[in-house]
């Protein structure tokens, strides 16, 4: 049987300023020691845990939807682009933050960006329906994948790269060919968008973790087509991650709160207040503690000590 916990929470930091726009996206840098940062006021790296500014970016994107380091933390992919007119992704060398490409490969706005495991090609999901693949040392599209009704809001690389998944407006998740696009399977049980999606760490067969505005968190296992539990939630979640040990769920939502879900009995183990309004974004740190983002520029690090009992 598994050891009972005892979860003590923690809000140790938090910054907000009232005429500052909503934070949209989070992703830590690959040393640990400082957070990336996106929002309508554009790109800015913040001390960790401190949540002070060191410095901004050069983006020229009008909205800021996604932040994703490479696997081996040489590339920032920001993306974004301004919604009806273009999608948009800037790619930065790091750690010295110099802007290597900007391309417009949508025409609408970019809602997700993922990395194969190479860090050499990456995709893109966009309003515009379409999913695009990407060589990253020269920016230029090698295929276009095809096939939602409605805009798709996020895209995984599944362990090994050979298969990519797919999520969008039309409620549901694509299990693709990454190579080709060709569609393996398509997993229907949302009934609202689905707006975001997380591998498991260390997972086999494949586990995946999708989130919808139908109130639900779904785990699947995309390589077999099934489904394998749900909860249901009492707000729309609007962003998902799991701690690195793949043993949590941590789950932003729109009243605010964080929630921290067990993949196992998809019981919902503790409900935080986070911040005051929607939360759009968050990201789990090196340390183990998570950090939030949303409404007014707020940034809320919420730590977690977990006591095994």
């Amino acid at each position: 049987m598994r050891p009972a916990l005892l979860w003590v929470w923690l809000v140790a930091a938090s910054v907000a300023f009232a005429t500052e726009p909503p934070v949209t996206a989070l992703a830590f840098t690959p040393d640990g020691k400082s957070v990336v940062v996106g929002s309508l006021a554009g790109v800015h790296v913040r001390s960790w845990p401190e949540l002070k500014s060191v410095r901004s970016l050069q983006t020229e994107l009008s909205h800021v939807h996604d932040l994703a380091f490479s696997p081996d933390g040489k590339t920032l992919a920001v993306a974004g682009g301004s919604p009806a007119e273009n999608g948009t992704i800037e790619l930065f060398d790091w750690p010295d933050a110099k802007l290597r490409h900007r391309v417009s490969l949508h025409k609408d706005i970019v809602h997700a960006v993922a990395w194969a495991s190479d860090s050499a090609t990456l995709v893109t999901a966009s309003a515009d329906q379409t999913v695009r693949r990407l060589n990253a040392r020269s920016a230029k599209a090698s295929a276009v994948f095809e096939g939602h009704s409605r805009g798709v809001f996020a895209a995984v690389f599944l362990p090994g790269d050979k298969q990519l998944v797919t999520a969008g407006g039309d409620e549901t998740l694509r299990v693709l060919e990454a190579a080709t696009g060709k569609v393996e399977r398509i997993l229907s049980n949302h009934t609202r968008s689905v707006t975001g999606l997380a591998v498991r760490p260390a997972a086999d067969p494949p586990m995946l973790v999708s989130i919808s505005d139908d109130r639900t968190v779904r785990l699947w296992q995309p390589t077999l087509g099934r489904m394998v539990r749900f909860a249901r939630l009492t707000s729309a979640p609007r962003a998902v991650a799991w701690t690195a040990d793949g043993t949590s769920i941590m789950v932003a939502c729109k009243d605010g709160a964080l929630r921290v879900i067990d993949p196992e009995t998809v019981e919902v183990r503790k409900t935080i207040e986070a911040i005051d309004g929607v939360a759009y974004a968050l990201a789990v740190a090196p340390d183990g503690s998570v950090l939030v983002g949303g409404r007014d520029g707020q940034l809320r690090r919420v730590k977690l000590d977990a006591d095994k009992r």
